[in-house]
């Protein structure tokens, strides 16, 4: 049940951090205000490295609690 629950949670922080990579990217599109868009990078790849980064200790976790 456990590995279940870590799957479907892995599965929404993947699309989590999916989004942050499209969002990330559409980042570098030329603007007027660059400043701005900085404050966006860095948001999008923060948020982004902590959904793998969840996603990974969800299911090393629910590895472990199984064997």
């Amino acid at each position: 049940m456990k590995l279940l629950l870590a799957s479907i949670g892995s599965v929404l922080l993947l699309g989590v951090a999916a989004f942050c990579v499209f969002g990330f990217l559409a980042s570098f599109e030329p603007t007027d205000k660059p400043g701005v868009f900085l404050a966006f990078r860095i948001g999008y790849a923060i948020i982004g490295l902590s959904c793998l980064g969840g996603m990974f200790s969800l299911v090393v976790r629910a590895i472990r609690r199984q064997c």
